[in-house]
């Protein structure tokens, strides 16, 4: 072999080498680029990674990506190159881990607000209102209500739905305390609802065999249809027991 051929085969030869190495891909660059994405998705983190090796050049951007949904291991691979696939442990940094979660949790828990919130907003689409009657104007213990005296209203409120379902119930019944105006009716504001009241004026009927005698009469107890119970005759100031029927009828048999 001449000098001259031996120059240009060691000449091919360190060109060959040179080329080679200028279009590889080392272990440090690659790290550093993980370093740079980590960054940019706002993780602190130390590739484990040796530097020192050397890989064939990916002439693409090189795709990184985390690893089962965690920073703790990521993939590297090069498109058009599949020799180049690796993957590389993380070493994060513990503070920003634990910013990460509570950030997360954070983000999380305004989710949930936000949700609750459009419940809340959808549900107030629809109010729901109860029926309640209420007085009208203010009346004094044991004062018998009137239909002036009561007036329907309405409540957002499940606590305040009415226990009566029309004024019948309640007209003609006495209160047991004082009321003001706007005051929601229960049945504890009321005495209980009898037939006749202990002051109603009843008409006493008595019978004999041949005739009946209607006087006019005060109710001297409460009760309802078929109970005894004592009455007063207000022209004679007699006091008499009598069974109690419809429209305040006390009927006195003899």
């Amino acid at each position: 072999m001449t000098t001259g051929l031996l120059k240009i085969l060691i000449l091919t030869t360190i060109l060959t080498f040179f080329s080679n190495f200028t279009f590889a891909l080392s272990g440090k660059e690659i790290s550093t680029q993980v370093s740079n994405w980590l960054s940019s998705k706002g993780v602190l983190g130390q590739p484990i990674f040796s530097g020192n090796r050397i890989y064939k050049d990916c002439d693409q951007k090189l795709q990184i990506s985390k690893y089962l949904n965690s920073f703790k291991t990521v993939k590297v691979n090069c498109p058009n190159n599949d020799a180049l696939d690796l993957f590389i442990r993380i070493k994060l940094d513990e503070k920003i881990k634990t910013n990460s979660r509570l950030k997360s949790k954070k983000i999380e828990d305004k989710n949930q607000f936000k949700n609750k919130t459009k419940v809340y907003k959808k549900e107030n689409k629809v109010i729901k209102k109860y029926k309640v009657f209420k007085m009208n104007r203010g009346l004094e213990k044991n004062s018998v209500l009137q239909d002036d005296d009561i007036k329907v209203a309405f409540s957002s409120k499940s606590s305040q739905t009415s226990f009566f379902k029309s004024k019948n119930e309640l007209i003609g019944r006495k209160l047991n305390k004082n009321l003001k105006m706007d005051q929601i009716l229960h049945p504890r504001h009321l005495n209980t609802k009898f037939d006749v009241n202990n002051g109603d004026q009843v008409s006493i009927v008595s019978n004999t065999k041949t005739i009946a005698v209607t006087v006019l009469g005060e109710a001297l107890g409460s009760g309802n249809l078929d109970d005894l119970i004592r009455v007063k005759n207000i022209r004679s100031g007699k006091v008499i027991k009598g069974y109690i029927k419809k429209n305040k009828i006390i009927r006195v048999f003899r």
